[in-house]
């Protein structure tokens, strides 16, 4: 896919046929919104605005049939692009990318209101097991679920975004920078603050208001990713196998949201007590970190 960056950066002209083909493209509105990020991490915000706007006409259309996805997207790729590009930090980029999604499921309907009572319905007699439960909790857990499940989508769309992102990001470097993206990420850590804000929110916002649960999705994908980049760090610094990689990976795949907690939990110390800088510390001088 490098081929495309390559392309688009040649000329805005470029940029904008290359967006706007991705964007009209079912499904495809991801690689426009890297386009339009590398666009304005390599050119700054006037290059990657007038990119945005001619190139995500086809995203206006999509919008106008009822799906949002593409120009949120989009939109919310080259946002995260301009705080990347004055901040050269991720953590910072995460949290308002993630911040940005909770925003969008306090705002959109992702779904029409009948279809999600439908997969609320659903889920609740799953999770009941049985009428007595149902009927104990009654409306409160479909509202309840309907918020999660809402939060979720925005969850997956916070995803699309971050991903994006990091395709230009890898893009960018490895055109003018090879290996800095690989470097950076590696060094992705949480602040303190953040992770705390993040950790509160999470932990209490089902407590204070359904509104507050549609945004716990979002919130958790800063720790998580945090918590992958660790993990690539510490293979890095340790000049482990890949095959630790691909286990982990595995076993996220097989366990899925029991690992997803841990992730985060293991996130939050990270930010505390910096695992990698300590594990790099004890390393022989005669080694080189990657």
């Amino acid at each position: 896919m490098r081929f495309i960056a390559n392309y688009a950066l040649k000329s805005r002209t470029n940029a904008i046929i290359a967006t706007a083909i991705s964007a009209a493209i079912p499904m495809f509105f991801w690689i426009a919104a890297a386009v339009v990020g590398v666009i304005t991490l390599r050119k700054g915000a006037k290059d990657g605005s007038h990119v945005m706007l001619w190139g995500s006409l086809p995203a206006l259309f999509w919008l106008g049939q009822g799906d949002p996805t593409p120009a949120l997207v989009i939109f919310g790729v080259m946002l995260m692009a301009l705080v990347l590009r004055s901040s050269a930090n991720w953590s910072q980029t995460l949290i308002v990318g993630a911040v940005m999604g909770a925003i969008t499921g306090s705002f959109i309907d992702w779904l029409p209101p009948e279809v999600m009572s439908q997969v609320a319905q659903a889920s609740r007699d799953m999770i009941s097991g049985s009428t007595e439960l149902a009927e104990h909790v009654g409306v409160g857990l479909d509202q309840l679920l309907i918020s999660l499940f809402t939060g979720i989508i925005s969850a997956v769309h916070t995803l699309m975004m971050i991903g994006s992102l990091m395709l230009a990001r890898w893009w960018q470097a490895v055109l003018f920078n090879p290996g800095g993206f690989q470097q950076e990420f590696h060094q992705l850590r949480l602040p303190i603050w953040g992770a705390l804000a993040l950790g509160a929110v999470i932990v209490f916002g089902a407590g204070i208001s359904l509104e507050t649960v549609k945004w716990i999705p979002s919130l958790t994908i800063p720790l998580a990713i945090a918590c992958i980049a660790l993990i690539h760090g510490v293979v890095a610094i340790k000049q482990l196998s890949r095959s630790w990689l691909i286990a982990f990976y595995v076993l996220f795949a097989i366990t899925g949201h029991s690992l997803y907690v841990l992730m985060i939990f293991v996130a939050f110390l990270d930010s505390g007590f910096n695992f990698r800088q300590k594990l790099a510390s004890k390393r022989p001088p005669d080694q080189d970190t990657e």
